[in-house]
């Protein structure tokens, strides 16, 4: 069922739908460009950052608890980078791929999570990809917000993301539509 015009808008803004998903753009007025995808994807690596590592995704690593405010025990408490990356369990370690690192991503070089305070992870929703956006020491900000809205809405690829706790996403209808499917079950968005 779609929102009314006056009803909060399912992606979780704290907009009514007719100033947010349900807004009327101006066809006249052609959407910025996004950048095109950098050059320099296909050879990005890791370096120093440790964003992932640093207390900010979940997982347990050789019996030791990852989470929100708790880092990987395996961290160089001097001066970054992984002890045991030779070594590293295929869970959570090696099946997690930042989405700033995939060769085919969107993501300019200031996306880079260290510096951007956010880590890009590439999902699956509906068998297409979808982003979910993990603080990485801060919430997403209106310019990440805007830059991710309009790379969705160019690509029909939402994604989700937490504002002070509160989960929320952004997408095309039917993710808008299955996104309160989901609240009214009582499920988590993400």
């Amino acid at each position: 069922m779609k929102p009314g015009r006056n009803d909060p808008c399912p992606c979780g803004s704290g907009e009514k739908y007719k100033k947010c998903h349900g807004k009327v753009i101006q066809l006249a007025v052609a959407p910025a460009p996004l950048p095109a995808p950098a050059a320099s994807a296909a050879r990005r690596e890791c370096g120093t950052c440790t964003a992932c590592c640093d207390g900010w995704m979940v997982g347990t690593i050789r019996g030791h608890e990852m989470r929100p405010g708790v880092p990987c025990h395996f961290v160089h408490p001097d001066h970054g980078g992984c002890t045991i990356y030779d070594e590293r369990p295929q869970s959570p370690c090696r099946n997690f791929t930042c989405a700033w690192m995939l060769p085919d991503n969107p993501f300019p070089d200031n996306f880079r999570p260290e510096q951007l305070g956010v880590i890009i992870v590439r999902i699956k929703w509906r068998n297409q990809p979808a982003y979910l956006l993990r603080s990485a020491g801060r919430d997403p900000d209106q310019a990440l917000l805007e830059w991710m809205q309009q790379y969705s809405m160019r690509t029909g690829h939402p994604f989700f993301y937490e504002i002070k706790g509160e989960k929320m996403g952004f997408g095309p209808p039917l993710f808008q539509q299955d996104m309160l499917a989901k609240q009214r079950r009582g499920e988590p968005m993400w």
